[in-house]
This record gives C-alpha cells, structure tokens and sequence, in this order.
C-alpha cells in the first residue's frame, strides 16, 4: 500500500526511534590506573647530597727528636739521714809522750779513717787487727764485697801514694753518688784524718772516673793537689 506523503514522516520518525532503542552504549576508554611506582605519596624525596666540609686540623708542634747528645734521665743516690754523723766525728788527738831517748811522740788521733768508715758505713767486714785501708779492701775484694762503681753508703778506698805519705791507702765514705752523661760520678764524701792532725772532712766533691778508676776532689781540704789519685774500689756490707 502505498504511503502518503503525510505518512512518510511519521514512518521515519517511529523507525529512528527504534534504531535509537536497540543501539549499544560503547563506554568511553577508562585514564588507566596510576601504579604507586609511578609517583608514590608521603615518601621525601632523596635530600641533594651535602658536602660537609672536613674539619680544620691545626698542626701541633712537632715531636722533638730525640738527640744523641740529650743524656737520660739521671738520678742522685744519697744516704738517708738515720745515722747521726756526730757519732763518728769525736775527734780526739793523739797523746804527746816521750821516748826514752827523749824523743816527743804523738799518738793517733782517733778516729783514723777506717774506723770512721765503719762507723759511717756500718760494715764490720774482715777486722783484721790493725787493718789498713789496703789490707781491708784487698779482704772485701777475696770476698765478693767490692765494686768499682760507686754506691751511696760504701767505703772508697784510695790506692797506696808513697809521695803524700799515705803507705796503707786511704778511705772515706760515700755520702751521694751522681751518675754523670760522660759516664763518670759526681761523690759526696767524707772522711777524716786527712793530714794526720786529727782533722775532719766533710761533703767533699770528688769526680770519680770508672774507666781510668781515678778521683780528683774538686772541693774540701784536697782540692789544691788531689788530681787523679788512684782508686782501689768500693767496699759495700
């Protein structure tokens, strides 16, 4: 059946209707998911790199080197104060007598430097009578009591010197004993009877030199003619 020219619209418009009904909505592509390892939240970023400058060091002075010249340290041995000198220096002269033949005599002062010594020293050793700073130091040598060191407290014996009219030796005691960076000693001694005449030296200073074992009083009543006066030894207890 024919249409009518009134008809066609209406037809076109109830057909578009239906195509519009039975149409499919197609969704619009979807931003795709941001993965947290694109960009993550609430995590600093890596603070830039800060150099941190090194601290300042102030050289300090520099270590002294040690000289072969520089001696070490040297230290003094001194005897202690526990024994009243005063007991050892009662001087008394020797008595006057005469011979038959009228000749004037003295007797020994007392007390002649050994037993000085021994009451200094307190050593008692190889009491021999009427013994001689020799014979005395020759008894200590035989019995392993001497040394050629010197030593706060030992005896010093002084070698046989025919030209100051010393046959049996002489000795006296050892008050200090100061090692010295030349290797020789520095003593304080003390001794008596020095020139026969009951006379009592005390605190002399006497360089000691161990390699040539000879002593030189550099103060006291021997200081004008003592150079280098041999040395026996050392008497120690």
């Amino acid at each position: 059946m024919p249409l009518s020219a009134k008809a066609i619209p209406i037809f076109l418009v109830l057909f578009l209707s239906l195509l519009s009904g039975c149409a499919k909505t197609v969704p619009q592509p979807s931003q795709p998911a941001q993965m947290h390892s694109d960009k993550l939240t609430n995590i600093p970023e890596t603070p830039p790199t800060v150099e941190i400058p090194e601290p300042s060091v102030v050289p300090g002075p520099k270590p002294k080197p040690e000289s072969a010249e520089e001696p070490p340290c040297l230290e003094c041995e001194a005897v202690t104060s526990d024994q009243d000198r005063s007991e050892c220096f009662k001087l008394q002269p020797g008595k006057t007598s005469k011979t038959k033949s009228g000749k004037t005599v003295t007797g020994r002062c007392q007390p002649q430097c050994v037993p000085y010594a021994r009451c200094r020293s307190g050593i008692m050793t190889c009491r021999l009578g009427d013994t001689g700073p020799v014979e005395w130091f020759e008894c200590a040598r035989k019995n392993k009591a001497t040394i050629s060191i010197p030593k706060a407290g030992s005896i010093m014996v002084i070698d046989v010197n025919k030209r100051r009219k010393m046959p049996t030796g002489h000795l006296g005691y050892v008050e200090e004993a100061c090692p010295n960076p030349d290797g020789t000693w520095t003593l304080r001694f003390s001794h008596t009877n020095y020139d026969r005449k009951c006379h009592l030296d005390l605190d002399a200073k006497v360089l000691f030199n161990p390699k040539t074992m000879t002593a030189t009083f550099l103060s006291g009543a021997w200081k004008a003619w003592a150079k280098d006066l041999k040395i026996s030894g050392f008497i120690l207890r």
